[in-house]
């Protein structure tokens, strides 16, 4: 029998069933579909248009039609088992309709479903398990729909604390649990404990709370003390690990803005649940479990609107302007190659070169310093789902909640510094410096000396050269050797056949590729730091002195000679295809004409390098040099009418028609 409770709904319902007539549900049933199919078509006023279902429902695209399909029948089957069970009931039919198969049907569903007869000392642990896709879908509304970000599925867990403890003691443990983890937390990060014994510390400490609670009860006779020492102590444990964890990664604001949105998410749920006509609900049929399950999938394909989430971030104090407001301080992803552990499988060279722990720290340091909300993520497989949870898009303009500053120079395989801009520019993110096609047409000295050529910039003449002996002849010494495509490499130079061959194969070796022999130009060494887009901005230029005698900046040169360096300079940066910054590595050739030999954009803000000693000579601080990287590459992807080319700067040596010195003999 089903409970009393129900007895005046269920005579509502037979009456509403009587006067419809199961011969009509197929008709009410196209009817109703033909309704809601007109209802979510957009009509032709644009006002009325433009707050439609079909525009703010935004479906992601990633569910067939037949997989919705299949969807929607698993949500609506359990709803007709329940009107065949329903059926089944004394007196929902007329006499007449109480013997046909409808009723039958129910009456077989009633007694194999229904979980009504279980003990009622075992009623409370069902409901618990009953209501927890119920909280599901309340954290999935939060989460996806409204933008407020809450503790993970604690608050399920923290529902049944609330439902076993009473909520009074439950919060007042809560609130003690919080004021323990600010208090200790500043002694537990000056001993540098690790992750998960700082953690390990926390959880104990949270037992000891229950632990007290249950010497004291019995001293003070008190019910409150007694609901505290029954609260779940693996509940209490989880909460007090997403407290402090949430504290390491943002800050405290943001843990007890998270702890404070739980337990409202955790309140409602207790609420929905204390609900006598949602219990009984919940009991006779659990076949809606279903439904529910159905109905999440359905909120993160259709309802991932994400209404509130600058509201949350404000409140949370998380919130920082986006990459296209007029504020300065930005999210910044600093991303790295510090492991190389982030990878399926070892196959192919490894990576060399990139910047040291000093350097990376400093940039980091000097960022944050600067106002910015910086993050150090790794370029491995797990750079695209850490980059998408600091700096998420806008969830309705989809505008790039921030920037990656691009410090990366791959884990392995060929091109690897390209590696880390292909991800950043498959997913739509921003970020400074060249884009893959830039870094390879620059890593790769002979595809770069080729674009220098096209573009009537003079450059050493060069030669690829394998395994053979025979493709050394006929050359003229000295000659440089370099490894085709390598970052961190030594420079070789050879003044005869003899270290020639044995720089190749050192380099062959270390390398794993062809080398690139190169005629060698002895002249002085002169490196253009280049920052800024359509046009670059050439800063102080830099000498570098003979016999590693170190570095002279601003170069003691005539103003002309200064001149033409620096338009072989931004030529070289244009056909390289830079952006926003990069190094021109140039030598002067015996007749006085600058030849670029090498353009860097890879390692060149490595601290107490030629970019840093060009902006100190320019009255800039290092701080000021980081920021206007972040800038100009900021500037760049706000600019709706800037190109993503610069502005073309040409460049013509004293040598006419020949570009470049004899490298091969007569």
């Amino acid at each position: 029998m089903w409970p009393s409770s129900w007895a005046e709904r269920v005579a509502g319902w037979s009456l509403e069933l009587r006067s419809i007539g199961f011969g009509n549900y197929r008709r009410i049933a196209a009817e109703y579909g033909t309704r809601f199919r007109a209802f979510m078509e957009p009509g032709s006023d644009p006002e009325q248009a433009a707050s439609w279902p079909a525009t703010w429902l935004r479906p992601k695209g990633d569910m067939s039609r037949g997989g919705l399909t299949l969807l929607l029948v698993l949500a609506l089957l359990p709803l007709l088992i329940m009107i065949a069970r329903i059926s089944a009931w004394p007196g929902v039919l007329s006499p007449g309709s109480s013997g046909g198969l409808l009723p039958w049907i129910g009456h077989q569903l009633n007694n194999s479903l229904s979980l009504r007869n279980i003990s009622p000392g075992y009623r409370d642990h069902v409901l618990y398990l009953l209501f927890v896709p119920t909280g599901a879908i309340l954290i999935a509304l939060a989460r996806l729909t409204f933008g407020i970000k809450v503790l993970g599925f604690r608050a399920i867990l923290i529902s049944v604390g609330f439902q076993q403890s009473g909520i009074l003691p439950s919060l007042l443990l809560i609130a003690a649990m919080v004021l323990i983890v600010f208090t200790i937390r500043p002694a537990l990060v000056q001993l540098r404990l690790p992750y998960y014994a700082h953690v390990a510390v926390i959880m104990s400490i949270s037992v000891l709370l229950l632990v007290g609670a249950l010497l004291l009860a019995p001293l003070f006779r008190s019910e409150l003390l007694w609901g505290v020492a029954s609260f779940p102590v693996i509940v209490l444990g989880l909460m007090a690990e997403g407290i402090a964890k949430t504290i390491d990664r943002d800050s405290g604001l943001t843990a007890l803005w998270r702890t404070a949105m739980t337990i409202m998410v955790a309140l409602v749920l207790a609420g929905i649940s204390r609900i006598p006509v949602l219990r009984d609900i919940a009991i006779e049929f659990p076949e809606l479990l279903v439904t529910e399950i159905v109905l999440i999938i359905l909120i993160a394909e259709f309802l991932d609107l994400r209404l509130l989430q600058d509201w949350d971030a404000k409140l949370s104090g998380v919130a920082l302007p986006r990459l296209f407001s007029q504020e300065s301080a930005l999210r910044v992803a600093v991303v790295c190659n510090k492991s190389s552990n982030g990878i399926i499988s070892r196959l192919g060279s490894p990576s060399r070169g990139g910047y040291r722990k000093r350097s990376l720290r400093r940039i980091v340091k000097t960022l944050r310093m600067s106002g910015h909300s910086v993050k150090v993520v790794e370029g491995d497989m797990s750079l695209l789902s850490n980059l998408q949870e600091f700096i998420p898009p806008h969830p309705t303009s989809g505008q790039p909640g921030g920037i990656v500053l691009n410090l990366a120079h791959g884990v392995q395989g060929v091109a690897a510094v390209a590696h880390v801009p292909a991800m950043l520019e498959m997913s739509g993110l921003a970020y400074t410096g060249p884009t893959p096609l830039g870094l390879v047409v620059s890593l790769d000295r002979v595809v770069a000396q080729a674009m220098l050529r096209e573009a009537g910039i003079a450059t050493p003449d060069g030669r690829v050269i394998g395994d053979s002996p025979d493709e050394c002849r006929g050359l003229l010494y000295p000659v440089v050797v370099k490894p085709r495509a390598a970052l961190g490499h030594k420079l070789r130079v050879a003044r005869n056949r003899e270290q020639l061959l044995e720089a190749v194969r050192k380099l062959s070796v270390g390398h794993r590729q062809e080398c690139l022999v190169q005629s060698y130009v002895a002249g002085r060494e002169i490196e253009v730091a280049i920052i800024g887009n359509a046009p670059g901005h050439c800063l102080p230029l830099v000498e570098i002195l003979p016999g590693n005698e170190g570095r002279v900046c601003p170069a003691a040169l005539d103003g002309a000679v200064a001149r033409s360096i620096r338009a072989a300079a931004l030529a070289a940066f244009k056909a390289c295809s830079c952006r926003d910054y990069a190094v021109v590595n140039i030598r002067f050739a015996s007749s006085g004409q600058p030849m670029v030999l090498e353009v860097e954009t890879a390692g060149v803000l490595e601290q107490g390098a030629s970019f840093e000693l060009a902006a100190g000579a320019a009255g800039w601080t290092f701080a000021e040099l980081i920021n206007r990287i972040v800038n100009v590459a900021r500037d760049r992807y706000r600019s709706t009418t800037a190109s993503s080319t610069m502005e073309v700067v040409t460049f013509r040596g004293n040598a006419g028609g020949k570009k470049g010195g004899e490298l091969l003999a007569g």
